[in-house]
C-alpha cells in the first residue's frame, strides 16, 4: 500500500472553539420534525468527510474522501494534522470510504478502513487505474493509525462510481462492508449467463483477517479460494448504509436505484436484492423473479421500503437513546443525498418490517414523481437542510451524529432544553425516562454484549458502557469461578461476586493465571434504579446463569479488603494468592511485576484458617513479610505441601519462603 506521513499535509484547517461537552453550537440552517430536538454544530472546516468512529467520549476520527485523510476532532476541536494520510484516487464516489472499529478496540486498538487506493502514491482522480478498492486493517496507537495491514483486496473498475465502501461490525463480531456492482454485468448483477463471481455488488461478512467464515451463507468448504465464501448478500447496485437493529440484530441496508426506485432493506443471510433485474417491489416488475440469478442458499425479498423517484438514500441507524425523544427511540433514521433531508420509519411489532399511518404509503412505495423530496414523504420526514449526509451514528452520550460531505461538517442531534418536562435534567422526557426524578438512569440495562481480557496477570476486563442508552449512573456487578469447578457442578454453584456496583467498565483482578487444567470465567450486569440486565445472554430463554440473576453470589474472599494488596504468585505450577498490608512489600512486588526480576518473599508467619486463596485452608500474616535474595530450605516448598500437612508447617516451621515463586498479579487496593 502508500502510506503518507501526516506531516505531508501542509493545509490551514479552521478550528472550532469549544464550548459545550463536544464544542457545540446551535446551528441555522438545519432542522428537525420535533419540537423537543435541537441540531448543533460539533465541528466544521472538514474536506468532504464519508464516514466517522467514536475511539472515546468526545474522540472521533472521520475520514476525509478526496485527500485521503483521516482527521481527528476532539472536544469539538478538529486536530492541526491527520492522523493518517493515504493515496486515494477519488474520482466519482472513489476515495476514502468507511471506518469501522474493532468490537474489542478498548484492547486490541484495530481499525478498519475501506478506501480507493492510488497506484502512484499520490492523490489521484482516475488516471492511472487505481490499484483497487482495499480493506486495511491499522492499529490505533493513540495518536496515530500505524502497522497498515491488508485483509481486501477488492476491484475499482470500470467503475469509477458504485464502489460502496462502508464497514461495520456485527454483533457476531465479524466486519461487513459493501461494494457495489462498479457497472458490471455478471452472475452478482443477476445475468444468470454473465461473468462468474468476481466481488461486485456484495455485501462481504469476514473475520479481522479478511476470511470468511464457515457458517456465510454460500460457504463452500470443499474450495477456501470460492470468492462467494465471503459474501452474505449480493444483487446490490450501490449502497452507502449498513447498520445492525439493536434489538433484533438483524443487518439492514439501503440501497441506491438507477432512474427509479431506492431501497431499504432488511438484509437475512443470503440475500439477493434483485439487481439488475429488479429496484423496488416485484410486483411492480414486469418480468417477475425468474431472471434472477439464483445462488444456493440466496433468497430474494422486496425491500421494506422505496422511493419511485431517488432520493439516494445513504446512511442508516437506529435511534438507541431515550435522549433523542420518546418518539425515536429504536425508530430507523435514514439520510440521503439529493434532498438533503432524514427519514424516520418505525418498525413493526416483530421489527422486521416498516409501518405506516398514512394511506399513501401502505404499499411501502413513496410514489414521489411530482414532488421527489416531498411527495407522499410527510410522514416519514424528520429533518432538513444537511447537505448530502454520509454518516449517522449513535454518539456515548446518546445524540444523534451527522456527518455532511457538503457541509463539511459533523452534526449531532440532542434534546432542546426546557422543550419537554424533564424533572431530573438528564435530557431524556419524563413521558419515556423509567426514573424521571433520578439523574443517573433513564432505560433498563440489557445484556452486557462483549467481556475483553487486556491482559493475563493481573488481569484486567472492560465491557462497553451503557451510560447513552440506560443512563450515567448504571453500574455493573462483576461474578467469577473457577472453570474446573463449573464443569463440576454443571451450574454456578461456586461462583462468587468479585464486585458490586461498579460505576467503571472496567475491572482488574489480582490473582496469578489459573493452575494448569483450569481457568476464571467472568460474568458482568449492568444495573441501574430503572432494572437490571443479565449475566445470561438476554434471550428471556432459560439459561443456566438465570439463578445468579435472580440472586447473585455472596463476595469473593477479600473482595470488599482495603488498605492494602492481594498479591497473586506462581510457585512452580502451583499458585498462591495473599492479603499483604505491608507497604514496603507492596511496592517491592510491583517493581517485580514489572521488571520480570525475581526475588524470595519471606512470609513470617502461617496462620490457619482459608483467606483469600480459596485453593488453601490456611493464610499468611499480611504484615510479617519480606523480598529476600536468599532463604534457608527448610522454609521452601509447594503450598500443596502445607496444605498436606498444616501441623508441621504451622507449628514447627511457621514460616514460608518459596524460591521458585514468581510475582504474577498485584492488586493494589491502598
Amino acid at each position: 500500500m502508500t502510506h503518507r506521513a501526516p506531516a505531508a499535509s501542509g493545509r490551514t484547517w479552521c478550528l472550532v472553539v469549544a464550548l459545550l461537552l463536544l464544542g457545540v453550537f446551535p446551528a441555522a440552517a438545519q432542522t428537525i420534525n420535533d419540537p423537543g430536538l435541537q441540531v448543533e454544530v460539533v465541528a466544521g472546516g472538514l474536506s468532504q468527510p464519508t464516514t466517522m468512529a467514536f475511539i472515546g467520549d468526545g474522540d472521533i476520527l472521520v475520514l476525509q474522501k478526496a485527500n485521503g485523510q483521516v482527521r481527528r476532532i476532539v472536544g469539538g476541536v478538529v486536530q492541526p494534522a491527520p492522523v493518517l494520510d493515504v493515496a486515494v484516487d477519488s474520482a466519482s464516489e472513489r476515495g476514502l470510504l468507511g471506518i469501522a472499529l474493532d468490537p474489542d478496540f478498548p484492547v486490541s486498538r484495530r481499525v478498519f478502513l475501506y478506501y480507493t487506493e492510488s497506484a502512484t502514491g499520490a492523490d489521484t482522480t482516475g488516471s492511472p487505474t487505481p490499484l483497487g478498492n482495499r480493506v486495511y486493517r491499522y492499529t490505533w496507537d493513540g495518536t496515530a493509525l500505524v502497522e497498515p495491514v491488508l485483509i481486501l483486496d477488492l476491484p475499482a473498475t470500470p467503475g469509477p462510481n458504485h464502489d460502496g465502501g462502508v464497514l461495520a461490525f456485527g454483533p457476531d463480531g465479524d466486519l461487513y462492508g459493501v461494494i457495489g456492482d462498479l457497472n458490471r454485468s455478471g452472475k452478482l448483477q443477476n445475468f444468470p449467463a454473465g461473468p462468474a463471481p468476481d466481488d461486485t455488488g456484495v455485501i462481504f461478512r469476514v473475520d479481522a483477517n479478511g476470511a470468511g467464515p464457515s457458517d456465510n451463507p454460500f460457504f463452500n468448504p470443499l474450495v477456501p479460494s470460492d470468492p462467494m465464501n465471503r459474501y452474505y448478500a449480493y444483487g446490490v447496485r450501490n449502497s452507502f448504509g449498513l447498520t445492525f437493529d439493536p434489538v433484533t440484530r438483524a443487518l439492514w441496508d439501503t440501497e441506491n436505484g438507477p432512474d427509479s426506485y431506492d431501497e431499504v432493506n432488511r438484509v437475512v443471510p443470503g440475500f439477493n436484492s434483485g439487481w439488475a433485474q429488479i429496484m423496488g417491489p416485484d410486483s411492480r416488475d414486469p418480468q417477475g423473479q425468474g431472471d434472477l440469478w439464483v445462488a444456493s442458499g440466496s433468497v430474494y425479498s422486496d425491500p421494506e421500503f422505496s422511493w419511485q423517484i431517488p432520493i439516494a438514500p445513504t446512511a442508516l441507524t437506529f435511534a438507541a437513546s431515550p435522549v433523542l425523544g420518546c418518539g425515536q427511540l429504536r425508530n430507523l433514521l435514514v439520510g440521503d443525498n439529493n434532498c438533503g433531508q432524514m427519514y424516520r420509519f418505525v418498525p413493526n411489532a416483530a421489527r422486521d418490517g416498516l409501518m405506516f399511518t398514512s394511506a399513501a404509503l401502505q404499499d411501502l412505495v413513496a410514489d414521489n414523481s411530482g414532488a421527489f423530496c416531498s411527495a407522499e414523504m410527510a410522514e416519514i420526514i424528520f429533518g432538513a437542510g444537511f447537505g448530502v449526509i454520509t454518516d449517522l451514528e449513535n454518539g456515548p452520550d446518546g445524540r444523534l451524529y451527522v456527518v455532511s460531505l457538503t457541509q463539511g461538517t459533523v452534526y449531532r442531534i440532542g434534546p432542546k432544553p426546557g422543550a419537554f418536562p424533564d424533572a431530573d435534567g438528564d435530557g431524556a422526557p419524563d413521558a419515556c425516562d423509567c426514573a424521571p426524578t433520578i439523574a443517573g438512569a433513564f432505560g433498563a440495562p440489557v445484556e452486557v454484549p462483549r467481556q475483553r481480557a487486556a491482559s493475563a496477570a493481573p488481569t484486567t476486563f472492560n465491557w462497553d458502557s451503557q451510560a447513552a442508552t440506560a443512563g450515567p449512573g448504571t453500574t455493573y456487578t462483576t461474578v467469577t469461578g473457577d472453570l474446573a469447578a463449573l464443569r463440576v457442578d454443571s451450574g454456578f454453584a461456586s461462583a462468587c461476586t468479585l464486585a458490586r456496583g461498579s460505576a467503571a467498565t472496567s475491572l482488574t483482578e489480582g490473582r496469578p493465571d489459573p493452575p494448569a487444567g483450569s481457568g476464571y470465567y467472568y460474568l458482568v450486569r449492568a444495573e441501574n434504579t430503572c432494572g437490571s440486565g443479565t449475566f445470561g445472554d438476554g434471550s428471556g430463554s432459560p439459561d443456566p446463569r438465570d439463578p445468579l440473576d435472580a440472586m447473585p453470589p455472596a463476595d469473593c474472599p477479600c473482595s470488599a479488603l482495603a488498605g492494602g494488596a492481594l498479591i497473586g504468585f506462581g510457585i512452580q505450577s502451583e499458585s498462591l494468592t495473599v492479603w499483604v498490608t505491608n507497604g514496603a512489600f507492596i511496592d517491592r512486588a510491583k517493581q517485580l511485576l514489572a521488571t520480570g526480576a525475581r526475588q524470595i518473599p519471606i512470609f513470617g508467619t502461617l496462620l490457619d484458617g482459608r483467606a483469600c486463596d480459596p485453593q488453601w485452608t490456611w493464610h499468611v500474616d499480611p504484615q510479617n513479610v519480606s523480598f529476600a535474595d536468599a532463604a534457608i530450605e527448610v522454609c521452601d516448598g509447594l503450598p500443596s505441601y502445607i496444605e498436606a500437612n498444616k501441623a508441621y508447617w504451622l507449628g514447627t516451621v511457621g514460616s514460608y519462603c518459596p524460591w521458585s515463586a514468581v510475582v504474577r498479579g498485584v492488586d493494589d487496593r491502598r
